[in-house]
């Protein structure tokens, strides 16, 4: 029962246009000084308030993952547009009312992070059962789509609805509609062959099989045992099944858990604080200016929306590049994907570098595109690198639980970000809010703490790499 080549098509377009609505967190950025302002938020509180979409979109990777897996498709594009949808709406009401409540802006937050890991979980799950053989490029698409998101919407807030932040979430409630009206038809019919695909097949072959079969016809599979199976790829290649409990005990995956929490975080604070950044750095470098405080305003929504737009364009190029790196690497000189964790290790210890020096807002957009890149690396590489070294089987749980490695050090950087901030602000006479003018030194020291944890990352990549025989045998030793 081989799937159509146009159909296909359509399944792999309609998942890289999803992406669009999984990355629309990303934004918050863009608007949140003006939500905050409006509702009488600290930089601390709406700090807090982006952690919560960060959670969101960790928590749920496990149960998406299990849904996934286990139901298909469809439940989790249901949940996660209800969610998406639910999110945007309930932020437009509360702006338009100024209704002052943290818990709720923090809740609503966190349901836009939630539905965006259920579309993506199931959108990747999709692109990576459907097109085994080139598994990099096909997922790298949602994927980058999914980091294209906030430049794509960040485009349309400039150009549509400049310094409306009210009609502006409203667009992003209805255009999420939109997207999965049009997209979510072709991924429910592929939900439904897969399930069918892997029903025949289960009815003329008992044992345990890897949904992966659903590409080419794999080699006869080996003996199976109590803790783990093992099955073969397309190119004849063995990987262990593993997942659960039996994750624990292994090396690797807390290797690829501290690296992906480590750097997660440190990208995830700097998105979610660049327009608090941009506000310290053109405040101080024009207040001495006859120019206007309104105009100073539009400058910084201005400059804000840039530097969202130039984080989405990077990560949306970051992305593509990790899959077709990947495939590349593996298949052309038969070496293992995690080789190429040096390039976002490197690039986000220079980035952290950049920022303890850079006190021009217009050198700002280099940084936001490196750390957009390797961000946007970060997390296409990342789950690959989790289906090669433990199976196609539980992929989607196995990297929802990979996936929760942010949340603690981005809560713990993004408020220690918004931390030292505020201790370096004062209130402002004009619009009675919290404000600071010290240009970098408003935040400048929190990067002396980043830059030492890209060290610490990069010592784990190289042990990652280059121990990879005593991480197994250690692996095994641990099983027995």
């Amino acid at each position: 029962m081989k799937i159509p080549a146009v159909q296909k098509a359509f399944i792999l377009l309609s998942c890289t246009f999803l992406g669009l609505i999984c990355g629309t967190l990303y934004l918050y950025s863009s608007y949140s000084p003006q939500f905050a302002r409006q509702l009488n938020y600290s930089v601390t509180d709406a700090s807090r308030i982006a952690l919560l979409g960060t959670v969101g979109v960790a928590v749920a990777g496990p149960i998406a993952g299990m849904f996934v897996d286990k139901k298909g498709y469809t439940i989790a594009l249901a949940i996660g547009g209800l969610s998406i949808v639910s999110g945007y709406l309930g932020m437009k009401t509360q702006f338009d009312k100024e209704y002052s409540n943290l818990v709720l802006s923090s809740t609503l937050v966190f349901l836009i992070g939630w539905g965006s890991t259920f579309i993506n979980s199931a959108c990747m799950k999709c692109c990576a059962v459907s097109f085994p053989n080139i598994r990099g490029v096909a997922t790298s698409l949602p994927l980058a789509l999914y980091g294209l998101s906030a430049m794509f919407y960040s485009v349309i807030a400039s150009i549509f609805y400049p310094g409306d932040t009210s009609n502006f979430l409203g667009f992003l409630a209805y255009s999420s509609i939109g997207i999965l009206c049009v997209c979510a038809p072709s991924v429910i019919w592929c939900d439904r062959q897969h399930k069918l695909r892997k029903s025949v097949i289960l009815d003329h072959k008992p044992e345990s099989i890897e949904l992966k079969t659903l590409g080419p016809r794999p080699p006869p599979k080996l003996a199976t045992s109590r803790k783990q199976t093992h099955a073969y790829d397309p190119s004849g290649t063995m990987h262990e099944n593993i997942t659960g409990s039996q994750l624990m005990y292994e090396p690797r995956f807390w290797l690829l858990f501290l690296t992906t929490g480590l750097l997660a975080a440190i990208g995830q604070m700097y998105i979610y604080s660049v327009g608090y950044m941009v506000m310290a750095l053109i405040t101080s470098h024009l207040s001495t200016s006859e120019i206007s405080t309104q105009a100073i305003e539009e400058i910084i929504q201005k400059e804000q929306q840039m530097q969202v737009s130039l984080l989405s364009i990077a990560n949306c190029i970051g992305r593509i590049l990790a899959g077709i790196l990947g495939d590349i690497i593996l298949q052309s000189f038969n070496k293992p994907r995690t080789l190429l964790l040096f390039i976002p290790g490197f690039g986000f210890m220079l980035s952290q570098m950049l920022l303890l020096v850079l006190a021009d807002y217009t050198k700002l957009p280099l940084v936001s595109l490196l750390i957009g890149l390797v961000y946007g690396f970060i997390f296409c590489i990342i789950p690959i690198i989790v289906g090669d070294t433990f199976g196609m089987e539980s992929f989607s749980f196995n990297w929802g639980i990979v996936a929760l490695a942010p949340i603690v050090p981005s809560f713990y950087f993004t408020s220690l970000f918004g931390k030292i901030y505020d201790s370096n602000s004062t209130i402002d006479p004009v619009s009675n809010a919290l404000s600071c003018t010290l240009g970098k030194l408003c935040y400048s020291s929190i990067f002396k703490f980043t830059f030492c944890v890209t060290i610490i990352v990069t010592v784990i990549i190289v042990v990652l790499n280059f121990g990879r025989r005593y991480l197994i045998r250690h692996a095994t030793d641990l099983k027995v």
